[in-house]
């Protein structure tokens, strides 16, 4: 469960670097909030965890970036145009 935490608050830091802005095509009216829950639940499924054991432990999270990628796609999720 803790490994679990940590993947997560992870995944929000990186998400919070997000510069592109979205929309979503299927709810207009969803704006950053429900974006960036989208964006955490979608890396989240897209995710690996790796915990190597020993002195001090480590963690590493991969995500399928690509894979998180068609999932927003799939919610409904695009770059918006300026």
């Amino acid at each position: 469960m803790r490994h679990r935490s940590i993947a997560l608050c992870l995944l929000g830091m990186m998400s919070a670097c997000s510069s592109t802005q979205y929309r979503n095509a299927n709810h207009p009216t969803y704006g950053d909030a429900e974006y960036r829950s989208d964006l955490a639940e979608c890396r989240k499924e897209s995710s690996t965890t790796t915990t190597t054991q020993g002195y001090d432990v480590q963690i590493h999270v991969d995500v399928d970036e690509s894979k998180a990628a068609s999932c927003m796609a799939a919610r409904g999720w695009q770059p918006a145009s300026k």
